[in-house]
């Protein structure tokens, strides 16, 4: 199949990846690849994926400083010169309400999944199409798609995944401390976890990259004069996998409604259990077998979760990854979707 893929471009989707809708969209696009599809990404400049890949007409990057109208103006182009080439289904990763837009007039097949929640600039190109829709929809957990069943008719969930291979573990080899990885900003709850892990007493590495450096700067950086805590930086996918697979377990303090929570799979393949706070999807990933849920404005279910991991089974944390979070299960369900598509399909546009 011909497979239009469109990508977000607050980042170039390469490694290291600054957030897990850039990693989750690299991987959708490397199995889609090398299961024999043509795929023809639309992404941003400095992107290394595999397949074809086409620009984004300007530079969209969140450090850019073109102004939110020739954002939107560029976007639309590039989105339209794109939907002129013959498809046979259009699948948009993007967080554009113009992609929505466009996607209900699109005359092939087009599939949305939704990473997030309902944002307000989303939320703008729902409304726009209430009346008619005509694309299919995905949120990547029930969480996800219950919270956008509230302004559409049927989202059907399609589970996030990660490459298992990439990712070894260790059933034996811990080490005295505690795991930590995402993008450092406020909706992450890091603040709220190093006051957790000061009055514990625990250690805790710190790994990720500086999304809002005024937050790191004030609530982040003077905590980590510290003993209990390292900074490692942002790491490549191996580095990070030897630093959470040796931890004694993996931290997950999420202050929002996180849609997924890819690196709970993570530290779920690395054989490693989780402690997160109770937000998002983390309950649909995590089960009693390999790990726990805790409130991060609770200090006595903090202590008492890192007192139950202890008795967690490494190994159940693995088999737990194997059954839920492994990509090409995840694909498996994205080529099922484009295949059930008629090869005459033609959308009876308005």
């Amino acid at each position: 199949m011909k497979i239009g893929f469109i990508c977000h471009d607050a980042f170039p989707i390469k490694e290291p990846f600054q957030g897990g809708l850039e990693m989750i969209t690299a991987l959708i696009v490397q199995e889609l690849v090398e299961r024999g599809h043509d795929v023809v990404s639309l992404c941003l400049q400095g992107s290394e994926l595999p397949g074809k890949m086409v620009y984004y007409e300007k530079d969209l990057s969140s450090g850019s400083s073109n102004s939110e109208l020739e954002n939107i103006i560029s976007v639309s182009k590039s989105l339209n010169e794109f939907l002129l080439r013959d498809f046979d289904v259009v699948q948009n990763h993007s967080m554009h309400f113009q992609a929505i837009l466009m996607g209900n007039i699109c005359p092939q097949p087009f599939v949305t999944t939704f990473h997030t929640p309902v944002f307000s600039f989303i939320n703008v190109g729902l409304e726009a199409i209430s009346k008619k829709i005509n694309q299919t929809f995905i949120g990547v957990s029930d969480f996800t798609s219950k919270l956008y069943e509230k302004s559409l008719p049927e989202v059907t969930t399609i589970y996030n995944g990660i490459d298992l291979s990439n990712w070894q573990y260790n059933f034996s080899n811990t080490k005295n401390y505690y795991s930590w990885s995402g993008r450092i900003c406020k909706e992450k709850g890091l603040d709220k976890l190093l006051q957790l892990c000061v009055q514990e007493k625990i250690n805790l590495k710190i790994a990720g990259p500086i999304s809002e450096p005024s937050y790191f700067k004030e609530k982040i950086e003077p905590l980590l004069s510290l003993e209990i805590f390292e900074y490692v930086g942002h790491l490549k996918q191996k580095e990070l996998n030897k630093l959470i697979g040796t931890s004694k377990a993996f931290i997950f303090s999420s202050v929002w409604d996180e849609p997924f929570g890819l690196v709970i799979a993570e530290a779920l393949a690395s054989g490693v259990p989780v402690i997160a706070n109770n937000l998002g999807a983390a309950p649909e990933i995590i089960n009693e077998k390999s790990g726990c849920l805790f409130n991060l404005d609770d200090p006595e279910t903090f202590k008492h979760a890192l007192k139950k991991v202890n008795s967690v089974n490494r190994r159940n944390c693995r088999k737990r990854a194997e059954e839920f979070c492994d990509h090409k299960i995840m694909v498996d369900k994205y080529e099922a979707l484009y295949k059930s598509f008629n090869k005459n399909y033609l959308k009876k546009v308005i």
